[in-house]
């Protein structure tokens, strides 16, 4: 990875995207195969996924309170060099969308939105399956796995929150939302791409079903829609803005450390990346 910049390209060389799309597109067909595999598919993804906003929220809140660590080179007065919280904003960004959608009057959270989505499809599975039939059976088939609680932890550690408010963590955690934001983007575009083609009149119901969560109304595919780059594209969008903040961390930080910085952000999204290659390995299982 070129010292001076952060590209897509260079994070994409990081990782074999091809194994990764194909990965993800095998679990989700296995998915489909049987309606119970499908609500527990998609009760642990939408378990996992629902724990990067909150994610997300923690580093921008890192960031912005690093004062000494972000500092403009141009200032000298040092009560008004500090950038911490305008890098950091590149990231709320995200957080931002997480915590309230904004294409509507309500406020569409992305855990509501995921919440509805899983309950839309419980909905349509639930009359032929006797197993879907009471909240026993329900809660035992969504409990979450042992191997899924480790993951849902490694989510906070990667994002940073157990780690010091220092420049390597700061990079680390950037790095982890780097890739959960690029792998993210495709990995819903191919659910998406096999919901609608695996699975067209199952998608036609989610995206009529209009599901009730926290007294507001969702549109039950509304969440996969929005995440895909075939519909409204977020994880790019969040990519995109998550990319120019790791350049404004740097270029507020001393050149000197920038090749050890770098290392640490690789770091941070090979981390992502193995964590994302474990939910999917096991997700089925």
């Amino acid at each position: 990875m070129n010292v001076h910049k952060i590209s897509r390209g260079d994070l994409e060389s990081l990782v074999n995207f091809s194994a990764h799309e194909r990965m993800v597109h095998e679990a989700i067909r296995a998915a489909l195969a049987d309606p119970l595999r499908r609500v527990r598919f998609l009760g642990r993804y939408t378990s996992w996924n629902g724990l990067f906003g909150s994610g997300v929220a923690a580093l921008a809140g890192k960031i912005g309170r690093s004062r000494r660590l972000f500092l403009d080179p141009d200032e000298p007065i040092l009560a008004l060099a500090d950038r911490s919280v305008y890098v950091a904003s590149f990231f709320f960004d995200a957080a931002r969308d997480e915590f309230d959608d904004h294409e509507s009057v309500h406020r569409d959270t992305h855990r509501c939105l995921a919440q509805a989505t899983l309950k839309g499809l419980i909905g349509i599975e639930a009359p032929n399956l006797p197993a879907l039939a009471d909240r026993r059976g329900l809660n035992a088939l969504l409990a979450e796995p042992d191997w899924l609680t480790e993951l849902n932890a490694r989510v906070a550690q990667g994002y940073g929150v157990t780690s010091a408010d220092d420049l390597p963590a700061i990079f680390h955690a950037i790095g982890y939302h780097l890739g959960s934001e690029l792998l993210a983007d495709r990995e819903f575009s191919i659910i998406d791409e096999t919901l609608r083609h695996a699975a067209p009149a199952l998608v036609q119901e989610l995206l009529t079903q209009r599901i009730s969560i926290a007294g507001q109304e969702h549109v039950a595919y509304h969440w996969i829609a929005i995440h895909s780059g075939h519909g409204g594209a977020a994880e790019a969008d969040h990519f995109e803005w998550a990319t120019q903040g790791a350049r404004l961390a740097l270029r507020f930080t001393p050149e000197t450390e920038h090749a050890a910085l770098k290392r640490e952000l690789t770091r941070g999204f090979i981390a992502f990346a193995q964590d994302h290659r474990r939910f999917f390995d096991l997700v089925n299982t």
